[in-house]
């Protein structure tokens, strides 16, 4: 039988067609539907925008199924999902409560980013692009998430812990803390060197720890070197981090700490802008 043939006798008529993708459709909105409603299990507010764009992850096959809630806070919101055996973070933006000045004052000065002020849910894309790709960069150079998508207030990351717990934060584990601090250190300065980003809110918070090594997290605020608030936000982070180690008995100087990382001393009009941050 000729290809022709075949393709005829299997070809469906127009009413076959139509009433298939009916079917097709409703199994859609059905499948939509059970999402919204298992989300509220999560016991998170999302608008209804923000719920679709979590379910086109679903349905395009980005991930596989939404877990369980690792934090949440007043602006966003982190989800536990699976890709398949693989884990990912799913960090969703809430656009109604969002800081927009303050992600305005750093978006402002980066040159990747251009943004209008006119729509709030526009700052928060720009404010997920910024982050996917300071995570794109800092993954390269450093232990940190990679980032695998976003998509308007969400951003899709590999999940750092073990077979699905979450790491621990750097302030709940118990290290040999001069060695921990030395591995910091140098992350910050190949960040800073070879990414030439600036991580803006680095703390005993923001560093989880796995395989006993540090794990730089949340990149949100993270700015390009010559942003201008780069110098002030990195002498901010010197002093965090000093500040944590010091109480764990290592000797260490945040003023040291920022000359080892830029090679130049600390410009008092920098360090005097901390109080703006």
């Amino acid at each position: 039988m000729g290809d022709d043939k075949i393709e005829e006798e299997f070809k469906l008529d127009g009413k076959e067609e139509l009433k298939l993708d009916r079917e097709y459709q409703k199994k859609i909105i059905e499948r939509e539907r059970k999402f919204f409603e298992e989300f509220k299990t999560f016991n998170e507010v999302f608008d209804q925008r923000t719920l679709k764009t979590l379910f086109s992850l679903l349905a395009g096959k980005h991930l596989t199924e939404f877990i369980g809630v690792v934090s949440s806070g007043k602006e966003a919101v982190v989800f536990k999902a699976r890709k398949g055996k693989f884990y990912r973070a799913v960090k969703v933006y809430r656009v109604a409560t969002c800081d927009f000045k303050t992600m305005i004052k750093y978006l402002q000065g980066d040159p990747r980013i251009h943004v209008r002020r006119s729509s709030r849910r526009m700052i928060v894309h720009a404010w997920v692009e910024k982050e996917f790709r300071n995570l794109k960069r800092a993954s390269e150079i450093i232990n940190a998430p990679k980032a695998r998508l976003r998509r308007e207030n969400v951003l899709v990351m590999d999940f750092v812990g073990y077979r699905g717990e979450p790491a621990p934060k750097l302030k709940d584990v118990t290290l040999e803390w001069e060695r921990c601090f030395k591995e910091i250190r140098e992350s910050m300065k190949k960040l800073y060197e070879e990414g030439e980003l600036v991580h803006g809110d680095l703390s005993e918070y923001n560093i989880l720890v796995k395989d006993n090594s540090p794990v730089f997290i949340d990149f949100s605020q993270s700015v390009t070197i010559q942003h201008p608030l780069a110098q002030p936000l990195l002498i901010r982070d010197c002093i965090n981090i000093c500040s944590f180690f010091k109480k764990k008995g290592v000797s260490c100087n945040y003023k040291e700490l920022y000359k080892y990382i830029t090679g130049k001393d600390i410009n008092p009009v920098d360090e005097m802008m901390i109080k703006q941050l």
